[in-house]
């Protein structure tokens, strides 16, 4: 079974560990109740976006609380600073990827705007 991953913003106070989330055939992603972010492995992103609007638009929940942005996010795997990546169809969108594993943190809302520009 796969180690339980800790969120990656609410790191910033303390361990708040992700739950795994099913999202449509063959996809179990890591999200946090409490802010809202979502953990994507290498992979996952491209898996989630071949899906469609649908499942991204729905995967990504309203937050308990509004989290405060952690400003030395890590990978819950890797233990390693994240880079900050443009998404290429928005350029609006700033995603934190691990430069060791390829795993993608989004926060809470960016999975939503992505998905509402897949459905138009």
């Amino acid at each position: 079974m796969a180690k339980q991953l800790n969120c990656v913003d609410c790191a910033l106070h303390y361990e708040v560990p992700m739950m795994k989330t099913t999202c449509g055939p063959d996809l179990v992603v890591d999200r946090c109740a409490r802010c809202g972010g979502i953990w994507l492995d290498s992979g996952e992103f491209e898996t989630l976006v071949k899906l469609g609007a649908f499942y991204i638009t729905h995967l990504d929940k309203p937050a308990e609380t509004e989290a405060e942005r952690n400003p030395e996010r890590k990978c819950p795997k890797c233990k390693v600073p994240l880079s900050i990546m443009k998404y290429e169809k928005m350029p609006d969108v700033e995603l934190d990827v691990c430069p060791k594993c390829g795993g993608l943190w989004c926060d809470a809302g960016e999975l939503k705007t992505i998905g509402e520009a897949y459905s138009d």
